[in-house]
């Protein structure tokens, strides 16, 4: 293949791969909103009884220490369904002026809290300490 040749494959391969990263992106906050099955709990029993070493990690959290129950999150379980990781639109609701921050960031566009913080062991981020949040 000449030089003209592989510019143009490489140039053509650069705008595959931009748009393969826009519509990830674009689709990351649905992703994170995804409705999964789950079977229904049964008298008795709570998110504790079967996901022990989440609830253990969730309950050492400072979600865990403030009483912020699993279904605030990830929605009730009446409906068979869970919120498998929250969206950004449930994080606002307590928390709207980290929310607000993350979506006038370019870079976090398409993200979520989850995306850099792991679900059931969020620490206290340092900028949020000083904002008391």
């Amino acid at each position: 293949m000449n030089g003209f040749g592989t510019r143009v494959l490489s140039y053509a391969l650069f705008a595959f791969l931009a748009f393969a990263a826009a519509a990830q992106s674009a689709g990351a906050q649905q992703i994170h909103a995804r409705q999964q099955h789950h079977q229904a709990i049964p008298a008795g029993k709570t998110c504790s009884s079967c996901h022990k070493m989440t609830y253990a990690q969730w309950k050492s959290s400072p979600h865990g220490a403030s009483g912020v129950e699993c279904t605030v999150c990830h929605g009730e379980i009446t409906a068979q369904s869970v919120a498998a990781t929250p969206a950004l639109s449930t994080c606002e609701t307590c928390h709207p002026d980290r929310v607000a921050q993350v979506k006038s960031d370019a870079f976090m566009k398409g993200k979520t809290c989850a995306t850099c913080h792991q679900p059931h062991t969020f620490l206290a981020h340092p900028k949020a300490d000083a904002a008391g949040e």
